[in-house]
């Protein structure tokens, strides 16, 4: 099991695997992670003169009016769960953080990451539910590298500004097959949609997981008892994290 990646695991438990999704990174919240055996999440970002640290970009508290997160620098953050062996989200929150995320991920080990970014090819122009922050967005294939760089490593692409009835309405069903297969192309192990959480069905689960795609899902105040197909679910709340143990860690 040791090799495996985070989605082989969830796979063949056939199960959920509910990650813990946080902007609070303090010493206590990653000792309270680790002790309890659940995951952690790390927003990894670059400052204008390229130092790291764990939060969005400048662009983003600027723009949304945000306040910024008192949290552990990203490496006293790292060496914490390094030493542990829960896994572990790694949102790259700026374009110019690769060789930080690349970095992060070799100290920790890749077969418990998930990486997460915004794809330049999964930007639509349907609903814009929220502010655009160019600095988020990366290239597609910065994620198809580090996977072949780190082959247990769990990629995860989002899309953003899709319409709210995009998994319920048969007019966007090219769109649909468009994503599926760019994630394919890119050997992308897992996808946020980020659409309504409560429009995902056993069958917008099947469709992805037919080309060996998890599904994401906020499972904070959603109903998910009849979904039968494993996906990676979110939670900001830990309690409802599932424990790490469950898939070998």
């Amino acid at each position: 099991m040791e090799n495996l990646s985070l989605t082989d695991r969830i796979k063949r438990s056939t199960k959920a695997f509910v990650l813990f999704h946080t902007y609070s990174v303090t010493k206590e919240s990653v000792t309270r992670a680790i002790e309890e055996q659940k995951s952690m999440d790390l927003d990894v970002c670059v400052d204008e003169r390229g130092k790291p640290y764990i939060g969005h970009s400048q662009e983003f508290y600027r723009i949304s009016s945000e306040k910024q997160q008192e949290c552990l620098s990203l490496w006293e953050a790292v060496d914490l769960i390094a030493k542990a062996s829960i896994p572990i989200i790694i949102d790259c929150k700026h374009h110019d953080a690769w060789q930080v995320v690349e970095e992060v991920i070799r100290k920790i080990g890749s077969h418990r990451c998930l990486l997460h970014a915004y794809a330049n090819e999964l930007k639509f122009t349907y609903n814009f539910y929220d502010y655009d922050y160019p600095s988020e967005w990366s290239a597609i294939i910065k994620l198809a590298q580090l996977k072949k760089q780190f082959p247990s490593l769990t990629t995860t692409a989002s899309c953003k500004f899709l319409p709210n009835d995009f998994l319920v309405s048969d007019k966007y069903q090219d769109d649909l097959f468009k994503i599926r297969e760019i994630l394919k192309t890119n050997h992308v192990d897992t996808v946020c949609l980020n659409v309504p959480d409560c429009t995902i069905t056993n069958k917008t689960l099947d469709f992805f997981l037919d080309e060996g795609i998890l599904q994401h899902i906020n499972v904070d105040g959603v109903d998910v008892s009849k979904l039968l197909r494993p996906y990676v679910g979110e939670t900001n709340i830990l309690e409802s994290a599932s424990i790490s143990q469950i898939l070998g860690y």
